[in-house]
C-alpha cells in the first residue's frame, strides 16, 4: 500500500507555535530556577559582603591622601574595626533586609525586552529545523512494516515490532521506535493529504493504523 502527503508551510507554523509555547515554558522555568539560586546566594553573602565594602572603604579612607600606613593608621583601622563590627552585627538586620527586599523587587521586574529577544533566537531555530522537513513523502507499507521516503531521496524504515510510540496530534501521526523517542524524534504522518483522493487516502491510513501494534495518544 502506498500513501502520499505532503508537510506544508502551514504545518510548520502550527508545529512552530506549539513547540515556541513549550521552548518558552522550559525558558522561563529555567530563569526561575537561576534566579532562585541567585537570591539564596545573595541573601548568605550580602551581609558579609557589605560589612568587607565598609572595612575598605575605611582602610581607603585612612590611607590616602598620604598614600602610606603609618603605625597610627594601622591603630586607628584596629579600633574602627573593633568598634564598628558590633555595632555592625547589631543594627544592619534591617537596613539589609530592607536592601534585599529592594533587590528582589528589581529581580521580580519582567524583563520584556530580553525575554522578547530569546523568544526571537528561539522561533530561528525552531522554524529552521522544523522547515527542514517540509516537502512531499511517500508511505509505504505491508505486512513487515513501513518505508517513509521524502522527494529529497531521503528514506527511512521501521518494522511494526520496532514501533513503541503512535501519537496522535490535529494534523498528524507521531510514529517513533524506542531510539527515536529517546532522542525526541519521530516519523509524522499527515492525517490528510492534498495529493491524493481523500476518501482514498483516509482509507489507506486506517490500514496503516491498523497494523501499527499500539494505539493512538492523544498530545
Amino acid at each position: 500500500m502506498e500513501l502520499q502527503f505532503s508537510i506544508t508551510p502551514a504545518h510548520t507554523e502550527i508545529r512552530l507555535a506549539e513547540k515556541l509555547r513549550q521552548e518558552m515554558l522550559k525558558h522561563d522555568q529555567q530563569q526561575a530556577r537561576i534566579m532562585g539560586r541567585v537570591a539564596h546566594w545573595q541573601s548568605r553573602l550580602l551581609g558579609p559582603l557589605m560589612l568587607v565594602l565598609c572595612l575598605v572603604g575605611a582602610a581607603l579612607a585612612i590611607h590616602f591622601p598620604e598614600r602610606r600606613f603609618t603605625p597610627e593608621k594601622v591603630v586607628a583601622l584596629v579600633l574602627f574595626a573593633l568598634i564598628f563590627i558590633p555595632l555592625w552585627w547589631r543594627y544592619s538586620g534591617r537596613w539589609l533586609q530592607h536592601l534585599q527586599a529592594r533587590i528582589a523587587a528589581n529581580h521580580a521586574k519582567p524583563r520584556a525586552p530580553l525575554r522578547g529577544l530569546n523568544q526571537r533566537l528561539i522561533e530561528s531555530r525552531l522554524r529552521a529545523s522544523l522547515k527542514v522537513a517540509e516537502g512531499t513523502y511517500c508511505l509505504t507499507f505491508d505486512d513487515q512494516g513501513f518505508t517513509l521516503s521524502n522527494a529529497k531521496g531521503g528514506k527511512s524504515a521501521l518494522a511494526w515490532e520496532q514501533i513503541a510510540h503512535l501519537r496522535e496530534t490535529p494534523d498528524f501521526y507521531a510514529v517513533a521506535c524506542a531510539e527515536l523517542e529517546h532522542k525526541g524524534l519521530a516519523y509524522r504522518i499527515a492525517k490528510h493529504s492534498d495529493l491524493m483522493q481523500p476518501q482514498e487516502y483516509q482509507q489507506g491510513l486506517q490500514q496503516f493504523l491498523s497494523k501499527c501494534p499500539v494505539t493512538p495518544e492523544s498530545i
